[in-house]
């Protein structure tokens, strides 16, 4: 469980829970910018509200002139988990 509710995670425990590379099998999503400083309000929002796998990092695309640009891409192995972080994330809803 999340450790709000007061239980901790063994996933945390031995420190699984944060992937340091983008697993094939989770489900991203991509926000329009990198920063460092967001990642690190998003991490620590995930640790505290979500229970699963998941990835945060830098990411690339291209833009309509098909230039590469850099993006914040977050993913979760469950994908109930990135329905709520889509839903419920406060720094989502910032930007």
């Amino acid at each position: 469980m999340a450790l709000k509710n007061g239980k901790p995670n063994p996933l945390d425990y031995f420190n699984l829970r944060r992937v340091e590379f983008a697993c094939p099998h989770f489900k991203y999503m991509s926000l329009d910018r990198y920063n460092p400083s967001l990642i690190k309000s998003i991490d620590s929002w995930i640790r505290k509200n979500l229970n699963s796998r998941y990835y945060v990092g830098q990411g690339i695309s291209l833009d309509h002139t098909n230039t590469i640009v850099y993006n914040t891409r977050i993913g979760f192995e469950s994908e109930k988990e990135l329905s709520f972080f889509t839903i419920a994330c406060p720094l989502l809803q910032q930007r």
